[in-house]
């Protein structure tokens, strides 16, 4: 009798034991799915032509590590957050960066969903290039391997309310923050200095707004989207009052300066056979009197559009589209002889505006090889107008799970009087990128 009490006794512990282990574990399990941690760190280098001579010269280097986590509250909300820690040098100058990309909270309720925070916002429906995004702010003057980089975010309301096949996006932007522009390569004349950006104060009237409604059917998506408010890329503005004469000479200081517009777009996307088919048109009016000589750095209003396809081929995928912009109240950019003529080719430059009707071509065919270890891909555009183009190819090789070896190049073109032949120099470049993923 004893070895069969002893044996039922380690029987109910054992059972006991394996029950409070196994709750143990259900309980780690559902922790583990409430919060998700990941990111990356990598070490990129970028070198190319000297700005003042055809030598080859350092241009970057840098160490970077990203996080990014997702805490989630069951069925009411979640939360993310994307940090980057970067160190090097940039431009000549040692390089400390810590910079807060996004974090923002989700709140659901049935059809309605509130996002508050730092966010990155991404409307239309071509590729790359998107006349009806609006609402994120860009970096050119970033230095990465990867094309999302050049996103800043910025502090918003975001909420949404999903009634199928339909929903309606409704931003409210409080605080303006504006794209990166390299107007220190800019060909201003020497009595010029580049002082702090003009940004609009915290009133209420000075903020942006923006709303969309989404189309999303199993044969055709497609929006039609609305902006009022301050646009992302600022222009470059001499303001009279920075005007002094000193001796013999004339000083002046030379801004960013935003302008609002009003911006009315579509999009849609659908499939013939086999092959996808997009499109996106945007008609934007400036606030301000663009015809003022004084509002050198406003616009004149006009209408951007964008056609492409795409194909894939096997282990080969096609993107090709074409874009194209038609400026209305067009008056031809007549030289005075006064040092300001470059700040309005400057202006027009940036704004893509140095002819009434312009068009350009866009292609990336991207190919996976070696059973998608490696991964060619390629940026074409080119501007049929201006001869203004950019060149990025880039090779990806996965060395091992999560560890990828990058080698490319952005290397910019045109004339001297395009915006591209003025960056050419100081951003076109070759990198090198080594990257691990966690």
């Amino acid at each position: 009798m004893r070895p069969l009490r002893i044996f039922l006794i380690f029987c109910i512990l054992s059972t006991s034991f394996s029950q409070d282990f196994i709750g143990s574990l259900e309980v780690k399990e559902q922790e583990s799915h409430l919060y998700e941690l990941n990111g990356h760190v990598r070490g990129a280098f970028f070198a190319g032509k000297s700005v003042s001579s055809d030598e080859l010269v350092q241009k970057s280097g840098y160490g970077e590590l990203g996080l990014k986590m997702r805490v989630r509250k069951g069925q009411w909300g979640d939360g993310y957050a994307d940090v980057r820690f970067r160190h090097g040098y940039e431009f000549d100058e040692s390089l400390a960066e810590f910079r807060l990309r996004e974090a923002y909270v989700n709140s659901y309720l049935n059809h309605f969903s509130l996002r508050l925070g730092q966010q990155v916002v991404v409307w239309g429906r071509a590729d790359a290039y998107n006349p009806t995004n609006n609402i994120t702010p860009q970096d050119m003057t970033a230095r990465s391997a990867v094309e999302d980089d050049r996103r800043l975010g910025n502090f918003l309301f975001r909420g949404t309310y999903h009634f199928q096949p339909f929903s309606l996006e409704c931003i409210w932007v409080p605080q303006y923050r504006p794209s990166v522009l390299p107007t220190m390569v800019f060909p201003f004349p020497d009595f010029v200095t580049l002082g702090q950006e003009d940004d609009p104060n915290s009133e209420l009237q000075n903020s942006t707004l923006a709303a969309k409604l989404d189309l999303g059917l199993s044969s055709v998506d497609g929006s039609l989207s609305y902006f009022r408010g301050y646009m992302p890329l600022p222009g470059v503005y001499l303001h009279p009052d920075s005007i002094t004469i000193e001796g013999n000479g004339i000083k002046a200081t030379v801004i960013n300066k935003p302008y609002q517009m009003h911006v009315i777009g579509g999009d849609f996307s659908t499939t013939l056979g086999s092959m996808g088919i997009r499109g996106e048109i945007a008609w934007r009016q400036p606030f301000e009197d663009y015809e003022n000589p004084l509002n050198m750095h406003v616009p004149y209003p006009d209408v951007q559009y964008v056609f492409g396809v795409d194909r894939t081929f096997g282990d080969l995928s096609i993107i090709a589209q074409y874009i194209g912009r038609y400026v209305i109240n067009y008056r031809e950019l007549k030289t005075s002889g006064l040092p300001t003529d470059q700040l309005y080719l400057t202006n027009r430059m940036i704004n893509g505006q140095l002819d009434q009707t312009s068009h350009a071509l866009f292609l990336r065919p991207a190919w996976a090889l070696l059973h998608e270890t490696l991964n060619l891909e390629v940026l074409a555009y080119y501007s049929l107008t201006t001869e203004e183009g950019l060149w990025r190819p880039v090779a990806t090789y996965d060395i091992a799970d999560a560890l990828t070896l990058k080698l490319g190049g952005d290397f910019y073109l045109g004339p001297d009087n395009t915006l591209f032949g003025q960056i050419d120099r100081a951003l076109s470049a070759l990198f090198i990128e080594l990257g691990a993923s966690f």
